[in-house]
């Protein structure tokens, strides 16, 4: 397979549009056409549907977008490791996390990074956990950081620490006396959740179905930040980790009470077990493990 015309049709497959793909790539537009034939000639399968308004992918060309975002990620992995075969010196490493990892973790991240290789570039992409498991399996992401990740035979997990969850509540939620929510009353409270995909709305699930509670959930919304805004505004009550209320775009008059018995999140770094990693990537690992320590996590 040319890689090429590869890269070619990864770029007309997100774009929509052979006219978007052509100017990205600083091509012409028959040129980029002519690319994507050709790879539909040499795979004896028909990637895309024209149409007036550009183009949708076919069932074939959906399962080569998702291949070759991976095999081109690979390409650039290898050609790094070949760049530093005498030592780190520059490269791209990209890392997902979810947005409440993220919030926490992304400043420091960021700058121990460039403090160390200036050289070299980083991404960060934030999603739910779900999300981000697929695009590491794709080959799309080198290091992720997730909640309560499935099992997966493509995926090495490492258990960096595990955090109670809270009933997060308004500052003046009623006196000081109380330092703690009992899991049984949880279903006196109105409760502002994440959707059925996020992981800690999964696990908030299974813990109350095991204890015979249905959670009474008023609102949804995954967008952690939005979420405490509506708790702080009266809205109902989220279940988070304390955590959530740290870090970069913290909402003030919000506190945390821990649930007994204990929900317990897992807050899991997982890399490919089908790829192997570079030194730079290795390297940001190292950068991600001294921050956690720093902000006083004991990594297991």
């Amino acid at each position: 397979m040319d890689l090429k015309k590869l890269h070619c049709f990864i770029r007309v497959a997100e774009s929509g549009s052979f006219t978007q793909a052509a100017l990205i790539l600083d091509q012409s537009q028959s040129l980029v056409s002519r690319q994507v034939r050709q790879l539909e000639v040499e795979l004896q399968q028909t990637l895309l549907q024209r149409n007036g308004r550009g183009v949708t992918l076919t069932a074939a060309g959906r399962r080569l977008l998702d291949h070759g975002k991976g095999i081109l990620r690979q390409v650039e992995v290898a050609e790094q490791a070949l760049k530093n075969i005498d030592g780190i010196h520059k490269g791209k490493v990209n890392v997902g996390m979810t947005p409440t990892l993220g919030k926490l973790l992304t400043v420091d991240l960021v700058t121990a990074f460039f403090a160390e290789y200036p050289d070299s570039s980083l991404s960060i992409a934030e999603n739910l956990t779900y999300w981000i498991q697929k695009r590491l399996i794709l080959g799309e992401l080198d290091i992720a950081l997730l909640y309560n990740p499935a099992p997966s035979a493509y995926l090495n997990y490492q258990l960096l620490w595990t955090e109670k969850l809270c009933l997060i509540v308004p500052s003046d939620f009623s006196d000081n006396t109380v330092n703690s929510i009992a899991l049984h009353e949880i279903i006196n409270y109105p409760l502002i959740m994440p959707g059925g995909r996020h992981m800690i709305r999964h696990l908030v699930e299974i813990e109350c179905t095991r204890h015979g509670i249905v959670p009474n959930v008023v609102i949804e919304i995954d967008a952690i930040p939005s979420l405490l805004l509506l708790v702080k505004k009266g809205f109902g009550y989220a279940i988070l980790p304390a955590n959530a209320l740290n870090g970069v775009g913290q909402v003030d008059g919000l506190k945390a009470l821990p649930i007994e018995p204990a929900l317990m999140n897992r807050v899991v770094l997982a890399t490919s077990s089908q790829r192997t990693l570079t030194p730079l990537a290795k390297k940001t690992i190292e950068i991600l493990q001294s921050g956690i320590i720093s902000m006083g996590y004991n990594l297991n």
